[in-house]
């Protein structure tokens, strides 16, 4: 099997501006981002997908793969599927371009998915949560999923909601991770988003909504995403060795 990494970069970002490019300890966070998923050995190659000249640019500077696409992508998915259309590769996984201290571990587990059954299309993770500030955010996606691993349903909301009396079930966090095998990636981009998947902000509703399946398997690592510019300073000490991910 032939597996591609992918790492969506756009410029435009209502509340953080050139995300990708800010710097992180004197290096552009892509460049931490693009280190972290070549170590993922299971990889044949890593692009960088993106519709901005000033990200190209600095992954030229950096010596990383990239790949220009279109500015007329809604989703990270529908940038990786371009790149699906013009590589050869059988599983394309998508890693997050604000994730600059993924641990490549987190990566194998997601492909580790399609090795274990070759039935699954489209996979990612999930991680048990009970800090209830995290579990209440809008910002947390949620998911549930049946004894199978595949999801039930994701939300910002809380689900489950945990409202009745007595034994309390898990609460997951989505770990924003995707993989997807090339043929059904193309066709995911080619469906018009749904009803669902705009009202949550969520992908994979897309698919989900028209009866498709995506298997999760729990993680017990974490990551920081940068969402906001205040999220760096604790990047940076965790690239120094002065905090682990897990404090």
């Amino acid at each position: 099997m032939k597996i591609i990494g992918v790492i969506p970069a756009r410029y435009k970002s209502s509340r953080f501006p050139g995300k990708p490019l800010v710097p992180i300890c004197g290096k552009p966070m892509i460049y931490w981002v693009y280190r972290q998923a070549e170590k993922v050995k299971e990889f044949h190659a890593v692009y960088v997908a993106t519709d901005d000249e000033r990200i190209r640019e600095v992954c030229l500077q950096y010596d990383m793969n990239v790949i220009m696409t279109s500015d007329k992508h809604e989703t990270g998915s529908d940038r990786v599927a371009e790149v699906a259309s013009r590589v050869d590769g059988d599983l394309f996984v998508n890693v997050q371009g604000d994730e600059p201290v993924i641990q490549p571990e987190m990566i194998r587990q997601v492909i580790s998915i399609f090795l274990e059954d070759d039935s699954v299309s489209f996979g990612s993770l999930k991680k048990e949560i009970t800090d209830p500030e995290e579990i209440r955010a809008a910002s947390t996606v949620k998911v549930v999923t049946d004894d199978k691993g595949d999801a039930m349903y994701f939300s910002r909301s809380i689900i489950p909601s945990n409202l009745k009396d007595g034994k309390q079930a898990k609460v997951f966090r989505h770990v924003g991770i995707y993989a997807y095998k090339k043929d059904f990636l193309l066709a995911f981009s080619k469906m018009p988003q749904t009803e669902l998947e705009l009202g949550e902000g969520i992908e994979p509703l897309r698919a989900m909504q028209r009866g498709y399946k995506i298997r999760l398997k729990e993680t017990q690592y974490s990551s920081i995403g940068v969402d906001l510019p205040e999220h760096i300073e604790r990047v940076e000490r965790v690239l120094r060795g002065e905090e682990t991910l897990d404090s």
